[in-house]
């Protein structure tokens, strides 16, 4: 990480948790900021928009919408760690996909064992607003099956297709899926990353191994998953244009 400062959102209900939060981080942490705080979904997903925090300490229980649910509809989450009173089987789950959790009431220790993990593999959010893409590094929160969840990084996605109203997202490390149509993924993907294939399925570039013609004048790809895609006729020549750039 760089010398900038973690930039830290504290999503709690309770107003005393996000104040001794607060407390503990600034008190002994001198490369921690606090930009804000929030006490339910609604602002702190307007939050997380507005502010581009580095990570998130995130409640699960919250009123109305919960934690989970939240994060389901952000478009790029942020680091997260998980403040709960949660039981140990949840904390498992939990571990899965964040990156770390915390007990409550938190211990100063094992904050501090958090903020070093933090430190480690933290990139500052870039602080031009206006940039309408993901970027690679960009991280998104998926269920799988099983109910079991996942951050995926836009770098790991190496195809989006339709499900349903949905989209199924095919990764390294499983397949989880999306309320968001392909459509609307498409469209906030980094264009030198990712290509359209047919009218069911984008795939990332850096997961294709292997190109053939096919018949028709389409093409026929193998990506490093195993997963065979066809390039339809019209997209084809766009294809081969990205695989040249």
């Amino acid at each position: 990480m760089s010398s900038a400062k973690l930039r830290v959102l504290l999503i709690d209900d309770e107003p005393l948790a996000n104040r001794e939060m607060r407390r503990l981080l600034t008190a002994h942490h001198d490369d921690v900021e606090v930009i804000g705080e929030c006490r339910d979904a609604d602002s702190a997903r307007q939050a997380i928009a507005s502010l581009r925090p580095d990570v998130i300490f995130l409640d699960i229980s919250l009123p109305g919408e919960d934690g989970m649910a939240l994060l389901a509809s952000l478009d790029a989450a942020p680091m997260v760690v998980f403040v709960t009173t949660f039981n140990d089987k949840a904390i498992r789950a939990f571990e899965l996909c964040a990156m770390d959790y915390l007990l409550k009431p938190v211990n100063p220790r094992r904050l501090s064992q958090t903020i070093m993990r933090l430190s480690t593999v933290a990139t500052p959010a870039p602080v031009d607003d206006t940039q309408p893409l993901l970027r690679l590094s960009d991280q998104v929160f998926l269920q799988g099956p099983n109910e079991q969840l996942w951050f995926v990084t836009i770098a790991e996605v190496r195809l989006f297709e339709v499900a349903g109203d949905g989209t199924r997202v095919i990764f390294g490390r499983g397949i989880a899926t999306t309320p968001r149509a392909l459509r609307t993924i498409e469209s906030r993907l980094p264009t030198n990353a990712f290509v359209r294939a047919n009218r069911t399925q984008v795939v990332g570039l850096a997961h294709v191994r292997e190109v053939h013609p096919w018949f028709a004048g389409r093409l026929k790809l193998k990506l490093d998953g195993g997963e065979e895609v066809i390039v339809s006729r019209r997209q084809a020549r766009a294809f081969a244009l990205h695989r040249s750039l």
